[in-house]
């Protein structure tokens, strides 16, 4: 036994009190923990409540012989590889030869020899901790084994995904492509307007969307460091209201820029906030229906600029919004619409590019009642790298009681 080692557990079976105590003096002056039981009910107990290393196994005992506990112990799958050695003072061949048969590890003569008793002890533990080793490895290869299953089949779900979220602007853009080679030459200019602003929407949306995977990769393995600027508040909400312009004007949803002019000026990256805010307002338009409202706002609260992204949509199931930010988290059908957006790759980019700000990302939301998106920046840009970034603003009261409306 090596020094800070457990010692092993030895579990003695006998009747006889007087051999009891000659097999606990000789293996307590060497270590072992030792416990005993009068008989072979008691034993099982003690094996099912204290799970010994080994078992001393007297063979002749009353209502259940050694034999008998033996076969049991050994028939049962989480006592199996129960090491016992029986001690017996039946010295008939074919006595030992059934001992062994029924699953006995070894086996001890009577009267008691102790190097004897002490060599096949240590043996048959040192077996019992190879046997231990080779149970855990084995788990460790099931659990690595179940973790590879789960992520080939979430690989294989994300390719789907991904391919599927893909191909949607894709197609947009060659349809579109294509009704202009069509009617070459007969197409009036409002229409051929038309039809080159819809693949152009269709090629900014299929852009974000390699991007949003591209980037997350690189913030996840903290490969992206920050271009800290100022960033104008109003203009940069106004640059992503107009990149969505032509989609809100197509499926009729008003755009709404509620950010006032004197507001101060954060350091950010730039290019970061404005795809943070392009992703949150194409979200909102995805589920927002026709006739509704997608509004920008921001203000200051403390040390930090809020952004608020709203819409007058569906709204988000209490039971996904704690995950909403998650990579690849998506809803069930409702009401025959999908209520999560793309893969989740456009909120887990919005997340990790608000957390490598020092900032935070919440929002409120309630079925039918729409949804507003929080991003808190602090003014001064992000924390020193190793410091804890100060914590955003809570919902305002008045922001929880409109989403609850």
């Amino acid at each position: 036994m090596t020094p800070g080692q457990k010692p092993a557990s030895i579990l003695v079976v006998d009747d006889d009190p007087r051999n009891v105590r000659l097999l606990e003096s000789i293996l307590r002056a060497q270590g072992y923990e030792l416990s005993a039981a009068a008989n072979g009910e008691e034993a099982l107990r003690a094996v099912e409540s204290g799970s010994p290393d080994l078992l001393l196994l007297d063979v002749m005992m009353p209502k259940m012989s050694g034999f008998e506990l033996c076969q049991r112990l050994k028939g049962r799958y989480e006592t199996r590889l129960l090491p016992i050695i029986m001690v017996t003072a039946l010295n008939a061949l074919e006595d030992k030869v059934h001992a062994l048969e029924l699953g006995a590890d070894d086996f001890l003569s009577k009267p008691i020899n102790k190097a004897e008793l002490l060599a096949k002890v240590r043996a048959v533990l040192r077996v019992k901790s190879l046997q231990d080793e080779v149970e855990r490895q084995k788990r460790e290869l099931e659990a690595s084994n179940r973790e590879l299953l789960r992520f080939q089949r979430y690989k294989e779900s994300l390719t789907q995904m991904v391919v599927h979220d893909l191909k949607n602007p894709l197609a947009s853009i060659m349809g579109n492509i294509q009704l202009v080679e069509a009617q070459k030459g007969s197409l009036p200019p409002g229409r051929l307007e038309e039809l080159l602003q819809r693949a152009s929407d269709s090629a900014r949306q299929l852009m974000r969307m390699i991007l949003n995977i591209l980037h997350i990769g690189r913030l996840e393995e903290q490969r992206m460091p920050l271009r800290l600027e100022p960033v104008p508040v109003p203009q940069i909400v106004q640059e992503a209201l107009d990149e969505m312009a032509s989609i809100a004007q197509r499926d009729g949803i008003r755009l709404v820029n509620a950010v006032p002019a004197d507001l101060p000026v954060p350091k950010a990256d730039r290019e970061l906030v404005g795809r943070i805010l392009g992703n949150l307002i194409s979200n909102a338009l995805k589920h927002t229906p026709r006739g509704g409202e997608v509004r920008a706002g921001a203000r200051r609260e403390g040390e930090t600029i809020v952004f608020e992204i709203s819409d007058t949509g569906e709204g988000i199931p209490e039971d996904l919004q704690p995950h909403i930010f998650e990579k690849f988290v998506t809803g069930d059908e409702q009401h025959g619409k999908r209520l999560m957006y793309d893969s989740g790759l456009g909120l887990t980019f919005c997340r990790m590019a608000v957390d490598c700000h020092g900032g935070r990302i919440w929002l409120t939301s309630r079925l039918g009642a729409g949804t507003q998106v929080f991003v808190a920046l602090p003014l001064a840009g992000p924390p020193p790298a190793g410091t804890a970034a100060g914590s955003a603003p809570p919902a305002p009261a008045d922001d929880a009681r409109g989403a609850a409306a």
